[in-house]
């Protein structure tokens, strides 16, 4: 049975790997828009660090979230025609 130092040990490490939004979006190269998007989806998830008085301050998303929504993304390529392949 987890006591609740073990608790507090999970959630700190959790921390120690957590991103500001404008960081995760600086990494998926995306308008930090994108990334509350994302996370009022759910398709993120957040910590809460801090008292959160104000709107979105000491949210973090951890990297293992980030990580977790790059593997479940889909990619869909666009393959564009070949010089031989052109119509003209």
């Amino acid at each position: 049975m987890p006591t609740p130092n073990d608790e507090l040990a999970a959630e700190l490490a959790q921390l120690q790997g957590a991103l500001k939004p404008a960081e995760v979006a600086e990494l998926l190269e995306v308008h930090p828009a994108t990334v509350y998007r994302l996370i009022s989806s759910g398709r993120l998830e957040t910590v809460q660090v801090g008292s959160g008085t104000k709107r979105r301050t000491g949210l973090k998303v951890p990297q293992s979230s980030v990580v977790s929504y790059l593997r479940g993304a889909r990619v869909t390529p666009t393959i564009s025609p070949t010089p031989s392949e052109e119509v003209a």
